[in-house]
């Protein structure tokens, strides 16, 4: 990331504001309707800017951090303003919002670069789905993909696998968390009387994602690894696969990649 170009921030709400976290540089402007949201940054030199021209204005990097339904209005607002664009690259975070709705909406064909993040990246955590169109220049990629990898892993496909991507890496975390507190709910409905009973299920969930990680071995051959035969994990699983667990898992994805098309096509 460079430190002498400048970023402004179109949205300032949790994701927004975990990107800022991790960038070292001070030639950040802020805008949102929301004031409330300057105060977290309080301690910090950076602009806050009176309206969406005038964020566009400061910077060589904008950041449109609103949620889709919120695309419109401010690309809206940004081309009626007249603001120059030449020499911005646009940055969206807005799920299942096309580069070509972006350039549409401000009547002018500019470098955009699009990205998936997901929520871990509020702990440094996060993985980040990056593609651009053909006007994004190297340096300026390489610039972005740097301030996404300070907080976490970053990885660039092509743009027709933006919306399906959001079930595997950004939609996804939901379903872990829903994993993990079915078996600490299990847990405590079964007796088991800890405090820390869904810290516990989340470290266990980490240490087997860490295996999976590290491990020479595919999945099938890990699980194989725990499952003895007529044991109590082969009993478990039976339950899982009689099921339909991965038809389930299946099913989920497909219906989020739908509807990531949905709101592709509503924006339209």
């Amino acid at each position: 990331m460079s430190r002498t170009k400048k970023y402004a921030f179109l949205g300032v709400g949790n994701m927004a504001s975990a990107i800022i976290e991790g960038m070292k540089t001070d030639n950040i402007c802020l805008y949102d309707c929301d004031e409330k949201k300057y105060d977290s940054f309080s301690d910090k030199p950076y602009v806050k800017a009176r309206c969406a021209a005038d964020a566009v204005s400061y910077a060589d990097y904008v950041i449109l951090a609103v949620k889709p339904q919120n695309i419109r209005e401010l690309l809206n607002d940004i081309r009626n303003s007249e603001v120059m664009l030449d020499g911005k690259v646009f940055v969206s975070i807005a799920a299942a919002v096309p580069i070509d709705y972006i350039c549409s909406q401000l009547g002018s064909q500019v470098p955009v670069i699009r990205t998936i993040p997901n929520t871990p990246l509020l702990i440094g955590s996060g993985v980040t789905a990056l593609c651009r169109n053909e006007l994004v220049e190297t340096q300026a990629f390489n610039d972005i993909m740097t301030m996404f990898s300070s907080r976490g892993i970053v990885f660039e496909i092509p743009e027709n696998k933006m919306n399906t991507i959001i079930a595997v890496t950004s939609s996804s975390p939901a379903y872990v968390y829903l994993f993990i507190k079915a078996i600490a709910d299990v847990a405590a409905a079964s007796g088991i009387d800890n405090p820390d009973i869904l810290t516990i299920v989340a470290d266990t969930v980490i240490g087997a994602a860490e295996m999976i990680k590290h491990s020479i071995l595919p999945p099938d051959e890990l699980i194989r690894a725990v499952t003895s035969s007529k044991g109590t994990t082969e009993k478990a699983l039976n339950v899982l696969n009689e099921s339909g667990f991965t038809e389930i898992i299946a099913e989920a994805m497909r219906a989020c990649t739908d509807r990531a098309d949905e709101i592709s096509a509503e924006l339209h």
